[in-house]
């Protein structure tokens, strides 16, 4: 997370991300399921997550 983040979102998030990764999905899919579960939820956060990638291991 880029700033703090209220625990609606972050558990929002956190559910959104690991149902992604749990269909078996890419963890880019997963990360911006995470973020359309928070914005569905209600809360305003959906941009406060952020995705560090290391692209050396492509």
């Amino acid at each position: 997370m880029k700033q703090t983040i209220g625990d609606k979102a972050a558990i929002n998030f956190a559910v959104g991300f690991y149902d992604g990764l749990g269909a078996s999905k890419s963890y880019d899919f997963a990360f911006n399921f995470g973020c359309v579960a928070i914005q569905i939820s209600g809360t305003s956060e959906e941009s406060t997550p952020i995705i560090k990638k290391n692209d050396e291991h492509k």
